[in-house]
């Protein structure tokens, strides 16, 4: 449970989950208030109040209160969850219109964090309205059609919101398997007019306030980003909006219809299509629970997002309940087949050392920034995607045993000889000196290990419950034995070092079961 819903098991939370049990642990996090919002951290107090020396300015300062919350925060499905969705409707300061401003990326994660445990449809219409994804897809300042000039609104939200953010490119069936048409071909969901009459929807939309002047409009209003209105949704300026007759997706929105009313029937449309209920599930499944949950796992996570049980349909509590509770997350037997599971992506990995072994830096503040680097690094950073399609797509599959069986693995698309060999000369540095240096070094607390390292049997045995689940197998344990044996019994901190990071090197960690 923890290793799926958390960014990673604490002594404490594996205690807690013992004592009540799965259902009534996810219950409890729903009920579970966040430490903070990011905008309060990184824009408000720009990070941590009384700390001299970490001033968490420019984006920085975002990935600051994002490895905050994920490793302290108390909330930890919400912020797991919120981590799926990040990955799902993906906005990025690599070569974007948003890079370098904090506010986009602050405002963006509190309102994904904020819906994780709310309504899809309400999290689909924010993602549309958001400033920061409006900007990151260039329906801001969407203009309407003119025929005198020949332009035409742009597409590229128009593309992205169906084919990334809710029906996908292929017709499924509600157990996520493809359909396929009298003749065996699958069927794809949307043609080109359909992306040419949703365009017309995602006009004339800009910057909120109390006005719709031409320089709102603009975002003339202001000397720079902090004071445009990231944190409140886009607003319509009907000079801008096409009132012509849309089409899309067996939608007709009728001429003059104007630019709210318009968003609201795409929105109800995309929401309510057939496919977005198989799409979206699967994907949650993948990010949270296994690379490749079967088409009756897929069907049960739909009932639910269909309806909650009491005619409610995208009710994330009911969906995330539905995959996290279902027999193939929670009966062991399940993590035995050689398909099932996922591989940890780094970050969580990174995050999973931290939380287990209370690692944090003399002032509290986790000033991680620079993580992409494949060579000595972890090869992914958050709020750094590469594109809209995330550091990897949802249908890869590396070449080889996993494709030939026709299984995906996503995570796999960033793995490769450098990233398997900057991963480990991460850890082996992480490990024993910590993260950073000075005041801003993110330093384990041993103690509970040292206390076994005397013991290897039983670090082992600690190791084995607290990074890989109970599963570490006899000759991987062997492995380790031998390796920690082979370090004086003088120097426990060197034993716990090297047990820890030959754990965090074997498969048993680095796949999630």
């Amino acid at each position: 449970m923890l290793t799926q819903a958390t960014f990673g098991p604490t002594t404490a939370q594996i205690d807690r989950v013992a004592s009540i049990g799965a259902a009534a642990w996810v219950a409890e996090q729903f009920n579970t208030a966040s430490m903070d919002t990011h905008w309060d951290y990184a824009i408000v107090r720009r990070g941590i109040p009384g700390c001299t020396v970490c001033d968490a300015a420019y984006v920085n300062g975002v990935m600051e209160s994002f490895w905050l919350q994920a490793v302290r925060g108390p909330d930890q499905l919400r912020q797991r969850t919120t981590l799926a969705l990040s990955e799902l409707f993906v906005i990025s300061e690599v070569n974007s219109t948003i890079s370098e401003i904090p506010h986009a990326h602050a405002s963006y994660l509190d309102m994904l964090s904020r819906n994780a445990f709310g309504n899809f449809r309400t999290l689909l219409q924010d993602v549309a309205t958001h400033p920061a994804m409006a900007s990151y897809l260039s329906h801001l300042r969407n203009e309407k059609e003119d025929p005198t000039t020949g332009r035409l609104p742009d597409e590229n939200f128009a593309r992205e919101v169906m084919q990334l953010f809710s029906i996908g490119l292929w017709e499924l069936n509600q157990d996520g398997t493809r359909r396929r048409d009298s003749s065996g071909a699958f069927i794809p969901t949307y043609n080109n007019q359909d992306v040419m009459g949703l365009a017309k929807v995602f006009t004339g939309w800009s910057w909120n306030g109390p006005d719709r002047s031409l320089g709102r409009w603009m975002g003339w209003v202001s000397s720079g980003p902090a004071e445009l209105n990231w944190r409140q949704q886009l607003q319509n300026y009907p000079e801008y909006h096409s009132t012509s007759e849309k089409r899309f997706l067996g939608v007709t929105i009728p001429a003059g219809t104007s630019g709210e009313a318009s968003l609201q029937i795409a929105i109800d449309r995309l929401f309510n299509h057939p496919n977005t209920a198989p799409f979206i599930s699967r994907q949650l499944i993948q990010r949270l629970v296994t690379s490749n949950p079967s088409p009756a796992y897929v069907s049960r996570v739909v009932a639910a997002f269909n309806n909650n049980g009491s005619g409610v349909r995208g009710d994330m509590r009911a969906i995330l309940r539905a995959i996290l509770l279902d027999v193939e997350a929670r009966d062991s037997s399940y993590a035995n087949q050689a398909n099932w599971g996922k591989l940890r992506e780094p970050m969580v990995r990174f995050a999973t050392w931290m939380r287990a072994f209370n690692a944090r830096s003399a002032h509290g503040a986790y000033r991680i920034w620079n993580l992409e680097d494949n060579v000595s690094s972890l090869g992914q950073n958050p709020l750094r995607a590469p594109s809209v399609f995330n550091w990897f797509r949802p249908d890869y599959a590396p070449p080889g045993p996993i494709l030939s069986s026709g299984l995906v693995a996503p995570e796999f698309q960033i793995t490769h000889e450098t990233t398997t060999t900057g991963y480990a000369n991460f850890v082996i540095t992480t490990v024993e000196r910590g993260h950073s240096s000075g005041a801003n070094a993110i330093v384990a607390n041993y103690a509970p290990e040292i206390s076994l390292a005397n013991n290897p049997a039983q670090l082992l045995e600690h190791l084995n419950l607290l990074l890989t689940a109970g599963r570490m197998t006899p000759s991987t344990r062997q492995l380790i034995t031998d390796a920690v044996t082979s370090v004086p019994a003088s120097n426990a901190a060197g034993r716990v070092h090297t047990a820890v990071a030959l754990t965090m090197l074997s498969p048993e960690f680095i796949v999630q079961k």
